[in-house]
């Protein structure tokens, strides 16, 4: 999107100025205005201390699920405050999600509930890959046919709560688990996990039923997106961070929802622009979530949207080349693009944490009473989760992600090094991460026209497999570092042009914004692991600082 958008700032119309009667409860915040709703906890002694983040689980139908939530200082039994719920990506825990993510550095200057859930851990095959059921995740084929290439297809993906995972490709890739419909996707049976923890939060804690959010990033942006589209009549607006719905999947909200949507150009991941991702995986482009398209109506369509592009201003404007434009005339459908990959804005939670919250609070939707019931409607009992149980402050029955043992060959000069030193005769320097690195090419078979090309390694994977790519590297003896291909390439559509590296993963085990020390350890010399290439959120990449002359490639 950088480089892409050519915008004049048109400026950002008052609020005063429109007749937002047909909003259906979606309208700017104004503090001076404002009437808050109350939930049914409000006057109740909240669960949680304030001050700090408080772990606890709940079950529902016969699941037990856990999560976070940080009460902010200014907590008031009385007063009723709003509610942000931030959903993590594939393969990270909800503690290590709300220490990147940002969202709870700002509850106590913003005076809001910061709540992080952590999503389904059933798959038994290589130790915790938290998940969401949504946009399609687990419903391959679809009306779109299969959500990925052959060359993507893996049986260990499939998780226990699935009843079966025979197809070819074998696409699904997350828990079966109703995390807020039982397929993941459709607007029926709305009462899973989620929608159940927000019934559950307003009982326990005095929230302003006006202004309750949604937020994700990753496979949390992509169940943030179903969120909008399932509790449109009760989200004052969401943020999607780097998510989408998976092709033949994209769908609009019946009630309009603000939403601002983040990514980073160099996003092969989950990307903005193109549907076929870097692993092999069918998306919808962003164009198409907000315009409509053969699957959907899009936003702005359920917005109302009177098409007005502009300038969305934010104070985070030129930070890693982030620029914002707002689609609409009321500012309610935006599009930000950063210069990044796969990761929070910026790589920094304080900067991906500030950008979101500022979108989110400037809404409310006032038509909401509670448990999703609108004005005009009786209030129901909601859907409460059961069992609910305070574990603490330390997210204790987190359990690490999968890290294998060492198997690449440590060689000096082996693959994988820094081109600053040069690249061997079969690599290519490659921008991976925040910087680059020599990535071994691996070919292609690509005569139909009508098909994607086949690669000649196995694509992605979440542990290490004879997959095509060399297990030599300049490491440590005790690396547990290993090669993975994937569609990648100095391009903004590497997989439709037959474009495969492999690269080194590492296990970022630091919590917040960075993986940590001790994950760079796992890389060769000089480099550092990163999120940013990766759908599993707890695995990194490694990559060596960018040098002047190739800080000014931008795909």
């Amino acid at each position: 999107m950088a480089g892409i958008f050519v915008f004049t700032f048109l400026g950002i119309v008052s609020a005063n100025e429109y007749d937002f009667s047909h909003r259906q409860g979606s309208v700017p915040y104004d503090e001076n205005t404002h009437v808050p709703i109350g939930s049914s906890g409000c006057g109740k002694t909240s669960p949680y201390g304030s001050g700090k983040t408080t772990v606890a689980k709940g079950k529902y139908a016969g699941v037990e699920w856990l999560f976070r939530v940080y009460v902010p200082n200014c907590y008031n039994v009385n007063t009723p405050l709003p509610l942000i719920l931030q959903h993590p990506g594939w393969g990270l825990s909800a503690k290590a999600e709300e220490a990147g993510c940002g969202i709870t550095l700002y509850a106590d200057s913003q005076c809001f509930i910061s709540v992080t859930p952590q999503g389904g851990n059933d798959n038994p095959n290589f130790g915790s890959w938290y998940s969401w059921n949504a946009v399609g995740s687990t419903q391959s084929p679809g009306p779109a046919g299969p959500t990925c290439t052959q060359a993507a297809s893996d049986p260990s993906y499939c998780y226990t709560s699935c009843q079966k995972c025979t197809d070819s490709p074998q696409c699904d890739w997350t828990t079966c688990y109703d995390t807020v419909t039982p397929t993941g996707t459709g607007t029926t049976d709305v009462s899973g996990f989620i929608p159940g923890l927000y019934d559950t939060l307003e009982s326990q804690l005095c929230i302003d039923t006006t202004r309750e959010y949604g937020a994700g990033e990753s496979n949390g942006g992509m169940m943030t997106y179903q969120l909008g589209v399932d509790l449109s009549a009760r989200l004052a607006a969401i943020a999607p961070q780097f998510g989408s719905f998976h092709k033949g999947f994209c769908m609009s909200p019946q009630h309009p929802v603000p939403v601002i949507d983040i990514h980073g150009t160099r996003d092969t991941t989950v990307p903005a622009n193109v549907s076929l991702a870097g692993n092999g995986y069918y998306y919808t482009t962003t164009a198409e979530i907000f315009g409509g398209g053969a699957y959907c109506k899009g936003w702005k369509s359920s917005n109302m949207c009177k098409e007005k592009l502009s300038h969305y201003i934010t104070q985070w404007d030129g930070i890693k080349k982030l620029y914002c434009v707002s689609e609409c005339e009321m500012n309610d459908v935006v599009r930000c693009s950063w210069l990044g990959g796969h990761n929070w804005f910026a790589n920094k939670a304080a900067d991906n944490g500030g950008l979101v919250t500022s979108f989110l609070l400037k809404w409310t939707k006032t038509s909401h009473i509670g448990r999703g019931y609108s004005k005009g409607q009786k209030l129901g009992p909601g859907h409460l989760l059961e069992n609910v149980v305070i574990i603490g402050e330390d997210d204790s029955i987190s359990t690490p992600s999968f890290q294998p043992e060492p198997t690449l060959k440590p060689k000096s000069r082996g693959h994988y090094g820094n081109p600053a030193n040069g690249c061997r005769h079969d690599e290519d320097v490659i921008l991976i991460g925040t910087g680059r690195a020599c990535a071994p090419k691996v070919g292609s078979n690509g005569n139909d026209p009508n098909a994607p090309p086949v690669p000649h390694c196995k694509v992605e994977g979440v542990a290490p497999s004879a997959n095509g790519c060399p297990a030599d590297a300049p490491v440590r003896h005790f690396s547990k570092a290993w090669p993975v291909c994937l569609a990648k390439g100095n391009t903004t559509d590497p997989y439709a042009e037959g474009n495969f590296h492999c690269m080194l993963v590492c296990p970022c085990t630091g919590l917040g914004d960075s993986c940590g020390a001790h994950a760079d350890t796992h890389c060769p010399k000089g480099a550092r692991c990163e999120r940013g290439e990766l759908r599993n959120m707890a695995q990194g990449v490694c990559t060596y600082p960018l040098s002047l002359d190739s800080e000014s490639i931008v795909i």
